[in-house]
Formats: C-alpha cells, structure tokens, sequence
C-alpha cells in the first residue's frame, strides 16, 4: 500500500541537538570504512603489485564490489523492513554489517595478493551496505518532515569529513596500520547511537499494512523514479570524475606518486571545507522554506562546471579551483538530496526496500564508473573526454528534476 509522501511523519516529535549528533557520528563511522580503502589503500596496494595495467585491475576490483553493493541494499532492505526484534528493525543490521565490515577491513590489511584484495573487497561492500542502507532508513522512520534538510545536511557534512579523513589516514599511516584504525573508527561511530538511541521493539507489532510489490510501480511512485533517474545520473558524474583523481593527478598534471598522495589529501581538505560551509546552510535554508527542487537543480550545474574545469586544468592550481566550485556545489547537493529521498519514499510499511531500491541510484554508478572510465581512457578519449562526459550527466540530471511533481 502506497502513501503520498506528504501524509508521512508529519505527527512525530522533533529529535535532539544529541541524538542528531550521535546519527552524525554513526554515518561519519560507516563512511570512512569505505573512504579511506578505496581513494588511497586499494590504489596504492595495486600500484606495489601490478604497477603495469593497474587501471584495468583498480576498475574491476572496485566495479565488482560495487556490484556486491547494490546487492546487499537490495537485500537488507527487504529483511529490514520484515525484521522483527526487541532492538527494532533496523539496529541489528546496523551493528551485524559493522562487525562484519570492520573484519573484512582487517582482512585487507593482511592482503597477501590482488585476488584476495578483490574478494575481501567484495565482501566488504556487501555487508557495509547491510549497515548503512538500514542506518539511511532510521530518519524517515523517526524524523519529522520538518527536520528532513536539517539531517541530510548533517548526513552531507558527516559524509564529507569522512572522506577527507580517508584520504589523511591513507596518506599519512602505513597501508596495515590505515586498515586498522578506520576498522576501529567504523565500531566507535556505530556504537554510540545504537545504545543510546534505541528504536522501539518491533517484536510486539500486531497489525501493520500489507507490504508493496519490490518495484514501485510508476503510476504511484513518478517522484520516486525521477529522482532515482536524477541522483544515478548526478552520481554517475561524480563517480567517473573522482574515480582516477589519483592517476589524474600523476598522468595528466605531472606529478610523481608521492606528491600526488599529497595532492588527494589538500584537494579532499579543500573540499570538505567547502562543502562543510554549504551544507550546513543550505540543510536549515531549505527546511524553512520547504524548498528542495532548486537547491537540487544548481548544485548538479555546478558539478558540471567543475568537472570543465578540470578537462582544461594544466596545472595543479586549476585542480585546486576545481575543488572549491565541485566542493561548494557537492555541500548543497548533499544536504538536499537525502531530504528529497526521505520525502518521496512511496511506502511507509516498505522504506528500508525503497531506500535500498535508491541506493541503486548510487551503487550503479560506482559499478559501472570504474569500467566506463577505462574504457573511455583506453579509446584514447583522454581525461578531457571522461570530464566532458561526466559535465554532460550532471547537466542531465539538473534538468531532470524539474520533473518531481509532489516536491517544491
């Protein structure tokens, strides 16, 4: 059974400053789990074993775990949503994925080879996305309306620290010891919020609505679509932009391995500044005036400015300009996006498989970046080819939102 997305949580009572800080803490944790491996760990453990056809081997490791990825959205989002505890639906996926991420971390920091990086990595991703699709499907479960933009932009901020923590961890520790710490970062972010924050039993649930078909129909979900179509394209841009930063940064600009490392880490603090600032504002600025579409709409053409930037960027300042425009335009889309999502999850009874469905939107173009990116690269198309697609997608997908009917 369908709800329209203004008849959802309108009743429910604001959270806390706390309990707003603690979920923070807990997307910060389960962020970095996948940041700090896969911008510099797993780039830089292939480029020790198999300097000569990395690229080829980067792709196919992260692609398939990509894959495993929307797998286990898919998956945790049906079994969440029919999960029935005394710790809720959603915490006993939060934690279990957790454990068995931050295992699969430690895994890899013991890599013997290639091929047991790849399946550990694919094991990765499949039971972190256990984690997080159940942790992105607490907010629409117990937060009004009203405070949507607030949490999608701390969600954005959280997010975002994460990434640049990533990158200094990877780029200031050893590859073992980078691996050990984000596996402890992981279970400390987690914990905090799952002990303090506890959902309500959902063993003692007698009547609930019947649950939807596993594909929303069109007809009755058309919003739900439309920003699927939207965030996949936008996603996608900013998968096939950033995926190669590492090499970008050694084959385009010039510079040597070393100074390239350094290179992600100052462009990542460059960001994450920017998006910091953006999206704390834009969060509070689009709660109070119900607005989203626009804030959406922008910031995708702002992306698509950066990533121009970049296909005619000679010299390592024009990257940093990047930065600042890609970081500026990130921090609103970030705060935005997830309030969008949570607006216009169609099913009440089915969020935890809606929001799992979404994170397709995301999950796909992780997948299928490594490999277009290469291939576009090895038909000689260049780095400026692989912007200038990623500019065309962003652009799509500003245009595209306009179609959401049911949001302002």
């Amino acid at each position: 059974m369908y709800t329209s997305p203004s008849e959802l949580d309108d009743h429910r009572a604001q959270v806390s400053t706390g309990w707003i800080s603690r979920y923070g803490l807990m997307y910060f944790g389960q962020n970095i789990a996948w940041s700090t491996p896969s911008q510099l760990l797993i780039a830089n453990q292939i480029l020790i074993w198999h300097p000569g056809n990395k690229e080829q081997l980067l792709g196919w490791l992260m692609g398939v775990g990509g894959i495993t990825s929307m797998a286990g959205s898919l998956i945790v989002g049906v079994l969440s949503d029919r999960t029935h505890s005394r710790f809720g639906r959603r915490a006993p996926w939060v934690l279990g994925g957790a454990i068995a991420a931050a295992a699969a971390l430690l895994g890899a920091a013991f890599a013997p080879g290639y091929a047991f990086l790849f399946a550990i990595w694919a094991f990765f991703q499949l039971v972190l996305a256990f984690s997080i699709t159940s942790a992105q499907t607490i907010p629409p479960d117990r937060v009004p309306t009203q405070q949507y933009g607030t949490i999608s932009g701390v969600m954005g901020v959280t997010y975002t620290i994460a990434v640049v923590a990533g990158s200094v961890v990877g780029a200031m520790l050893s590859i073992k010891i980078a691996y050990l710490i984000t596996a402890a970062v992981l279970m400390c972010g987690v914990l905090p919020f799952l002990l303090v924050d506890r959902d309500q039993p959902s063993t003692k649930i007698v009547e609930r609505k019947a649950h939807g078909p596993l594909l929303p129909k069109w007809s009755e979900a058309t919003d739900f679509w439309w920003v699927f179509i939207t965030r996949l394209l936008v996603t996608m841009a900013q998968a096939i932009a950033l995926f190669y930063l590492l090499y970008y940064l050694r084959d385009r600009i010039g510079m040597k391995t070393d100074a390239a490392n350094q290179g992600v880490m100052i462009l990542s603090i460059i960001y994450a500044v920017c998006v910091i600032i953006t999206a704390v504002w834009s969060g509070r600025s689009s709660d109070r005036s119900g607005r989203r579409k626009i804030y959406v709409g922008l910031s995708s053409a702002g992306v698509a400015i950066a990533a121009l930037i970049l296909v005619f960027a000679q010299e390592f300042s024009f990257v940093i300009v990047a930065a600042i425009v890609l970081g500026m335009s990130w921090g609103v889309y970030q705060a935005i996006d997830q309030a969008l999502i949570n607006q216009i999850l169609p099913s009440e009874e089915d969020r935890a498989k809606d929001m799992g469905l979404m994170n397709l939107a995301v999950a796909i173009p992780n997948a299928a970046a490594p490999f277009i990116a290469a291939q576009v690269l090895a038909q000689g198309l260049g780095y400026a080819g692989l912007y200038i697609i990623a500019a065309g997608l962003t652009l799509t997908g500003a245009v595209l939102i306009v179609k959401v009917k049911g949001v302002r």
